[in-house]
């Protein structure tokens, strides 16, 4: 009966082991700035405004924060780090 039951728990742990690093290894959401035309943001580490076309793919950053005003932390695919409001962000899913 023990042998029965190490090795459920054996198979238990690689289960449980592999599915973590099934879910560190699933793509990000893909995103993409909704709207027609461009828009300007503010870019944090350039502490400047860029023009940034609207379509553009980004991922949210979701390791920061939400501001004061909702807008959550994006990087496009220029690698700029922008604040979006999140009514602005159309959501694909996985691709």
């Amino acid at each position: 009966m023990t042998t029965q039951t190490d090795l459920s728990s054996s198979l238990s742990g690689a289960l449980d082991t592999l599915l973590q690093s099934l879910r560190a290894a699933a793509p990000a959401i893909t995103c993409s700035l909704a709207g027609e035309g461009s828009e300007w943001y503010y870019e944090i580490n350039k502490k400047a405004m860029i023009k940034v076309p609207n379509g553009t793919e980004i991922v949210e950053l979701t390791k920061y924060g939400a501001d004061k005003k909702g807008r959550v932390v994006c990087q496009t695919v220029n690698n700029d780090i922008i604040r979006v409001n999140p009514e602005r962000i159309f959501r694909l899913g996985y691709h």
